[in-house]
């Protein structure tokens, strides 16, 4: 990859992670990113952190190209992202906590997990979820169901310190910047009513690391849990995000220890409910590729 200076730095999108969706209006890219300094949350966020600038617009026919496809056979983990329906059952299992989820209370939300209907959503949605495992690697890991109530930021992870953590890449495994492609993958499940959205830059840690380093700018940046992203943000302020819808009954899979992301859901006066997992997921068949929009993979 050689990289122009009127490409990356004016907003262009590297080829990165193939995106495996049921259609194209469920993709927006933003004009890049922005300290949460300049925001009007900035006193949320912690210190460093960016978000995605706005406004937002529909990519074009040649962006579609660089972002819609099927991932290959011998496809990473980290190669992709791909939305996918919620079966039924799932979405059954956990009614009781998506009617209290609507009313707005946390602590009969908690108090509802931790009891016998949380318990059986959580293992009819492991069960589905160890069904999307790659065979010669199966098992799930950090499965839990949690519920989240949008504040209407740019972005909505909090870390252990109480503020949020911007645009971030997870290190579940801590694992160094060459085995990230090959990490575990995380399920996402939208158990909820409202629809919320998944904030990723779609070029992962090893093309980010080789366009810092085509410009003599990796040097005290390789690090993968912080240092990397923060640096291709501050170097590539115009680089577009890629917002990715997720519909209530559907859920994503994505490789977060490997790749810049976030979630974000307008505020409804409702909980938004999650189930999450990590594993080794497989690609799944069906939703649309590059060939569905009409332009060349």
């Amino acid at each position: 990859m050689t990289l122009r200076s009127t490409g990356i730095d004016h907003g262009e999108l590297l080829r990165g992670l193939t995106l495996r969706l049921p259609s194209a209006d469920r993709v927006e890219l933003s004009s890049g990113f922005r300290p949460a300094t300049e925001t009007d949350w900035a006193e949320t966020y912690s210190e460093g952190c960016f978000v995605p600038r706005g406004p937002w617009r529909a990519p074009g026919r040649a962006e579609c190209a660089m972002l819609f496809g099927t991932p290959g056979p011998g496809a990473l983990p980290g190669d992709w992202i791909a939305v996918l329906p919620v079966p039924g059952r799932v979405l059954e299992a956990s009614a009781a906590l998506r009617a209290v989820s609507a009313t707005g209370d946390a602590a009969a939300l908690d108090a509802l997990i931790e009891g016998p209907a949380g318990r059986l959503a959580l293992v009819e949605a492991l069960r589905w979820a160890n069904g999307l495992t790659d065979p010669a690697r199966p098992g799930i890991l950090t499965p839990f169901l949690y519920g989240r109530i949008p504040a209407g930021n740019p972005t909505m992870t909090t870390g252990s310190h109480g503020r949020r953590v911007g645009l971030h890449v997870d290190s579940w495994d801590d694992g160094p910047l060459a085995e990230r492609a090959a990490a575990a993958n995380r399920v996402s499940a939208n158990l909820g009513d409202h629809d919320r959205c998944l904030l990723v830059v779609n070029a992962p840690l090893a093309v980010m690391a080789r366009a810092l380093a085509e410009r003599d700018l990796l040097d005290g940046a390789a690090d993968p849990r912080f240092a990397l992203g923060r640096r291709f943000m501050q170097v590539f302020p115009h680089y577009p995000v890629t917002k990715i819808v997720v519909r209530p009954g559907e859920a994503y899979i994505a490789p977060t220890d490997n790749l810049l992301h976030d979630g974000f859901a307008e505020p409804h006066g409702q909980i938004d409910l999650q189930f999450s997992c990590r594993g080794y997921f497989v690609a799944p068949a069906g939703g649309m590729g590059s060939s569905d929009v009409g332009v060349a993979s």
